[in-house]
């Protein structure tokens, strides 16, 4: 049995039972057991339970007491045996202990399920005992744990290792950490023979150093393992072990338990100073009554607080963690404080060790865990330990892990080329070992992350070489890059970081900037991640862009509320596109004269811009109104339909709407259809390198952000949330349908755009039944499909409606519609606004 688990074993263990006259027998029995002699007390109920043969309750109670030995003493195979004989005999009802006890050997199996069935089973039988709460849940996420390791690696310290224990690494110079302390009952302890107590042999500390050369990858080489006093000063007959040392090597802090050979005396704190090369006597650290144990120092850095366990009366638990303090570092220690229930429990807590002042790591089985001691760790805030965290897998398993430290210095991960995350030592006796407990080392990589893509011209589909990429992180980082010749771009691991979001911005001359940003992010991320980001780069047109349909009343240029969404289009280009200069073009039909033409087109022209610059803020200087009347007919970039009068008229890609070319048509409507197609408004690019002045920036910047936002100008009445859409190009009223997919057009208006063939029969899902055969009107319920569909500066093409009776308004788009197609939405009614997230 190993030393720390008999040291615990000096509260956990009570005898079962009591004596009766038949019990005499047992007597030798129980008094070895007393005194934690379980080999002895073994063999000593194995004979008695012999002679007992008609005493049912004292077979049971010797039962349960060799079940009792061959746990503590590690045999958990033995002690399942007994302890299912038992339960056969239905003895849970008298001791319900042994449910506990088998939980826990299923438990350090890995076997949870199983564990969780008698855990439970226990607590109907003992409520009162607070340790199962924190089993339970141990269990449930031991399941999880094990499924979803953390990125720790564990390896084997095999260099430190035997066939005995080694445990409780600490650093033996804790300055320099260039030397490592342990634990060990391996051969060649000082103390000879076997320990009566333990059954094993004496442990000692043993040491092992670093040496100097930086060549080897961590946790690189390291010297023999040598017996840290080989004068027997330090290391004695009894059992030594656990020491930590001050910051300089020269004094170690260190348990021993002194002992007779009729009483074990119990285990305390010594401490011994170094002299020369020697060690000088050890020197008992008083911390309180010797009636109770103080075992598993770790000392301050300024020596002025040493940290332990206890078995001390007024605690949480078994063994509680405390501290004590001193003036300085000849005085005594006084002022003696448990570290309190974030930290102790009812259970076990033992083998303290504090990180950068800040991290207070320490083993347990009172918290939820594995099974056995797991290593917990408690921040410390404002001076306060906050509740403790489980290391989970593969730190901790269902064996037991105990003594952990970290290794500071720097040291570069091979694999990433960046230094380690974090990287140090522990003890475990975990399956897969060389003895019982061994020394395992333990190491964090660091994540690494990049960048990278490729860019190409969206219209010829060619990579482009010499774009900027620029890329803007959440911790304050701007980094630029240009693509090579075959369009690539890369930002390697230094310049993309964890837990960092990047906007990504690409700007080429000539071509748009909307659409040319992106987001990636390392948050969240838990493997090394090349993050991949492409584009394709839109060329700004040369000819002219023609805007959505803006109707003026005859010989009128006043801007119709209305028409005002169909310059938000243009408005957002700019907004997005805030280097580009624009000339923003009314044109007119061939009718009136001339100058009266020039005129009105001009005014018209400039109303448009009015509107961009003094109710959207466009800075004046990047948009220039220009009226051409009818002196530039338009020459058709596609195959167009245009309707007068109900009736569409169909015009071929190419055709050059002149007066000469209107006039000679066959008919009035379909003259009057090509001059409805020459009245428009467009705008040109004449520049793409403007340079926003302090002041226009800001207001592009605000309107930037109203784009991110992607707002749209609603009417807000009661539920009723209304706007206006594009529908085939015809600006149209829509209302917003709850909890709907669908969306509903008014039989009026489908009437109408049938009549004026903004629609026709094939645009229904079912021509023939569509139309009622003797009147040639609508059915009610009609499917049909809008070419287009346009809310903002969002569209969606060949999209479903449904021919609806007494809607509110010309179209009712269900909330569910647009935000599967255009996202999630809030309805700001302060604004008036739609804004998409």
């Amino acid at each position: 049995m190993k030393l720390y688990k008999f040291i615990l074993l000096f509260v956990s263990v009570l005898l079962a039972g009591t004596y009766s006259v038949n019990a005499q027998i047992l007597r030798e029995a129980d008094n070895l057991f007393r005194d934690c002699q379980y080999e002895k007390s073994l063999e000593a109920y194995k004979k008695g339970i012999k002679k007992l043969s008609s005493n049912r309750v004292e077979i049971q109670r010797a039962t349960f007491q060799i079940a009792e030995c061959y746990r503590i003493m590690g045999d958990l195979k033995k002690a399942e045996q007994q302890y299912i004989r038992l339960e056969k005999k239905n003895y849970q009802k008298d001791n319900p202990m042994i449910l506990f006890h088998l939980a826990s050997i299923y438990n350090t199996r890995g076997d949870y399920d199983l564990a969780l069935k008698y855990y439970n089973n226990y607590k109907k039988r003992a409520p009162e005992d607070s340790r199962v709460d924190e089993r339970i849940q141990g269990c449930q996420n031991a399941k999880m744990w094990t499924e979803n390791p953390t990125r720790y690696e564990v390896e084997n310290l095999k260099k430190f290792n035997t066939r005995d224990d080694e445990w409780a690494p600490r650093w033996g110079n804790d300055e320099k950490r260039n030397c490592i302390i342990f634990s060990s009952n391996r051969d060649g302890s000082v103390g000879k023979g076997t320990d009566q107590w333990t059954g094993i042999s004496f442990s000692d500390i043993y040491i092992s150093n670093k040496p100097k050369s930086k060549n080897t990858d961590w946790p690189g080489e390291w010297s023999p393992v040598t017996t840290l006093d080989e004068g027997g000063t330090l290391n004695t007959g009894v059992n030594e072990g656990e020491a930590c040392s001050n910051r300089k090597g020269t004094v170690y802090y260190f348990t021993k338990c002194p002992q007779d050979k009729k009483k074990v005396q119990g285990c305390y704190i010594y401490k011994s100073m170094k002299k020369g090369k020697a060690w000088g006597e050890a020197e008992l650290v008083e911390l309180g009554d010797s009636t109770y144990n103080y075992v598993h120092p770790f000392i301050s850095g300024d020596e002025l607080t040493i940290y332990f366990a206890s078995n001390k009366p007024g605690g949480y638990g078994g063994y509680d963690l405390y501290k004590a303090t001193r003036s300085k570092k000849s005085a005594k220690f006084t002022d003696i404080t448990n570290l309190g229930p974030n930290v102790n429990t009812a259970g076990q807590e033992v083998f303290p060790c504090l990180r950068n002042d800040e991290e207070f790591y320490f083993s347990s089985d009172g918290w939820p865990g594995m099974g056995g001691l797991d290593i917990f760790v408690s921040y410390i805030k404002d001076g306060q330990f906050q509740p403790a965290e489980n290391l989970m897998v593969p730190i901790n398993s269902n064996g037991d892990e105990i003594g952990i430290i970290f290794d500071e210095n720097e040291a570069i991960d091979p694999q990433s080329k960046s230094p380690y995350l974090a990287k140090g030592y522990f003890s475990s006796n975990r399956e897969g070992g060389r003895g019982g407990d061994d020394i395992y080392y333990f190491l964090l990589r660091p994540l690494v992350y990049t960048l990278s893509g490729y860019i190409r011209d969206k219209n010829n589909g060619q990579y482009m070489d010499g774009v900027e990429v620029e890329i803007q992180g959440t911790d304050g980082t701007i980094y630029k890059t240009t693509t090579d010749v075959k369009g690539y771009y890369h930002f390697d691991k230094t310049k993309i970081l964890g837990n960092t979001s990047y906007d990504i911005k690409v700007v080429k001359k000539g071509y748009w900037e909307q659409g040319n940003t992106a987001k990636q992010t390392t948050i969240g991320l838990t493997e090394n991640t090349d993050l991949k980001q492409d584009f394709s780069l839109e060329p700004i047109p040369k000819d002219p862009i023609t805007l959505p349909e803006i109707l003026y009343d005859l010989a009128k240029w006043d801007l119709k509320p209305q028409y005002k969404d169909s310059l938000m289009y243009l408005y957002n280009i700019m907004i997005k596109n805030p280097t580009i200069v624009i000339e923003l073009r009314s044109h007119t039909d061939a009718r009136d004269t001339e100058e009266k033409n020039d005129v009105l087109s001009q005014n018209r022209a400039q109303s448009c811009v009015d509107f961009l610059v003094n109710e959207k803020g466009i800075a004046a200087d990047r948009i220039v109104a220009k009226g051409y009347g009818e002196r530039v007919p338009r020459r058709l970039e596609k195959d167009m339909y245009s309707t007068y009068n109900g009736k569409k008229y169909f015009f071929a890609k190419g055709t050059y709407l002149t007066e000469d070319y209107i006039n000679s048509l066959s008919s009035k409507p379909e003259q009057e259809a090509a001059h409805q197609l020459n009245r428009r408004t467009e705008f040109i690019i004449l520049r793409d390198d403007y340079v926003p002045s302090a002041e226009s920036l800001a207001a592009a910047q605000a309107g930037i952000s109203l784009v991110q936002e992607r707002t749209v100008p609603v009417t807000i009445a009661g539920d009723a949330v209304r706007g206006t859409c594009f529908a085939n190009n015809k600006s149209m009223e829509f209302q917003i349908g709850n909890n709907s997919d669908e969306i509903f057009m008014n039989y009026t208006d489908a009437t109408r755009f049938l009549k004026e063939s903004i629609i026709t029969l094939n645009d229904f899902e079912e021509k023939s039944g569509a139309i009622k055969q003797e009147d040639g009107s609508i059915i009610e319920g009609a499917v049909l499909y809008l070419e287009e569909l346009r809310v903002g500066d969002d569209y969606e093409e060949n999209v479903k409606v449904t021919v609806k009776k007494g809607l509110p308004a010309a179209f009712v788009i269900g909330e569910n519609f647009i935000q599967e197609s255009w996202g999630s939405y809030t309805v700001d009614t302060s604004r008036n606004m739609i804004i998409f997230k």
